[in-house]
């Protein structure tokens, strides 16, 4: 862990160093971009996996049939907005949805359980660029990320029904990847990487303007911590880019 910290915030710094000093002199067909991807990706998800996993056991206890369906993986989308200072240098502002990952355990109607998360994720990523043709280009990147998740728990059994909870965490990311640009403007890309990041504090309303803790599944006393869901991890994105070397038209002061 500390080592990929480390590692994020090298790179971090090496980015900034190398595109400060070129970003006035740039000038390129590729200076801006916007990308749009789609990808999957693993989770831990912690006490997701240990909540639908007691209310399997409880299920047991009570001699009730029934399947465990356990998921640790979703799909994701997401949209960017490129900025290449330099060369060799890109900074890249996004968002990606973390798409619906699904726990449950089948059984009868009124003793079945469900487990939903889905989550938002807003980061900030540094990319060194290597060239090693005038149409590929490697990427390696690092930066810093908020997220906001969404439980929905509904455990039939014990009637427990949780529809709104949240919780929400900063995080680190890091990726490699390789682009293929078989237009001038136009680029596909392909990355892999990792996330770390520990969503806690989780809450539910209780009334309307009124929210509480939302305590781990299985909790035997109102004293028992919040519950974590961690989005730690590795993906793998595909994703269009599309570039572009001026943001507004040049004014026309001859009008």
């Amino acid at each position: 862990m500390h080592r990929l910290i480390g590692t994020i915030g090298a790179c971090a710094a090496l980015i900034l160093m190398l595109g400060s000093g070129t970003a006035l002199a740039f000038e390129s067909p590729l200076r801006y971009g916007v990308e749009l991807r789609g990808g999957f990706g693993g989770y831990d998800l912690s006490d997701v996996r240990t909540g639908i996993e007691n209310m399997q056991t409880t299920l047991n206890k009570a001699h009730i049939d029934n399947v465990l369906n356990k998921s640790d993986a979703g799909p994701a989308a997401g949209l960017s907005f490129l900025y290449c200072p330099s060369k060799h240098t890109m900074w890249e502002v996004g968002y990606n949805a973390l798409l619906e990952v699904t726990n449950t355990v089948d059984a009868p109607d009124t003793a079945s359980g469900e487990i939903l998360m889905h989550a938002g994720e807003f980061f900030l990523k540094g990319y060194l660029v290597g060239t090693p043709s005038e149409h590929v280009r490697l990427n390696l990147g690092a930066g810093v990320a908020y997220y906001n998740a969404n439980l929905q728990i509904q455990d039939n059994y014990r009637q427990r029904y949780n529809y709104d909870a949240t919780g929400r965490a900063f995080g680190l990311v890091a990726s490699a990847g390789v682009e293929v640009l078989p237009l001038p403007r136009f680029g596909i890309v392909l990355q892999g990487g990792a996330r770390v990041a520990n969503t806690q504090s989780y809450s539910y309303e209780v009334s309307p303007g009124t929210r509480t803790n939302l305590p781990i599944i299985g909790a035997t006393s109102s004293s028992s911590r919040t519950m974590e869901v961690n989005l730690s991890g590795v993906y793998g994105l595909l994703g269009l880019r599309f570039y572009f070397d001026k943001v507004t038209r040049p004014v026309d002061y001859s009008r």
